[in-house]
């Protein structure tokens, strides 16, 4: 479900949408089961993702594709499985004028990026190619050749983020502590 290594530089299909898109338009709560993240509920989740404003969306988003949306991108409960949704669908990103702040953080903890860019909905069209440089911190516009600068991630954002999400630094983080303690246990005593 996650990247395999860093994308720093990757270019998408644009899928737009307006203003306070929120977690319920995202993924029905009637899809919602909070179960175990198995293959058959993100399938529920990706068939039914938006499907009260675009029916069969889950047909038409690629693998690669971005989700461009106005302000206030993902407000309302603070559910993963609508962060999860989009990664099922194949976004490898969201980029927003402006993010809820609940989900941006599960976008984080998944290792999913979710961008602020205000003004992007204006030099942006369904459609358009759009090209993400987290080397320099901006995308262009490939369609129309507008260009915009990123709000950069933190530096631990940053890092949680390539590492693929908090569960991965989590797991790095207790490998390297049990990597010590055999360390120690190894030093004789005097």
């Amino acid at each position: 479900m996650n990247h395999a290594k860093p994308l720093t530089v990757f270019t998408g299909r644009v899928w737009k949408f307006g203003d306070n898109i929120d977690t319920d338009l995202i993924t029905p709560a009637d899809t919602t089961s909070f179960g175990l993240g198995d293959e058959e509920e993100r399938r529920i989740l990706r068939e039914n993702a938006f499907r009260s404003i675009r029916p069969a969306f889950h047909t038409q988003v690629r693998p690669g594709d971005i989700l461009v949306a106005g302000k206030n991108f993902g407000l309302g409960s603070h559910r993963e499985p609508a962060n999860t949704a989009l990664v099922s669908l194949g976004f490898v990103a969201v980029i927003a004028e402006s993010i809820a702040r609940l989900f941006f953080r599960n976008s984080v903890a998944i290792g999913f990026h979710a961008l602020q860019v205000p003004g992007i909905t204006q030099m942006v069209e369904e459609g358009d190619d759009l090209q993400v440089d987290m080397n320099t911190w901006t995308i262009r516009n490939v369609t129309n050749g507008k260009t915009a600068p990123i709000e950069p991630y933190s530096a631990l954002v940053q890092r949680i983020i390539e590492a693929g999400g908090i569960l991965r630094v989590l797991r790095a983080r207790v490998e390297a502590d049990a990597r010590f303690q055999s360390t120690l246990r190894s030093v004789p005593s005097a």
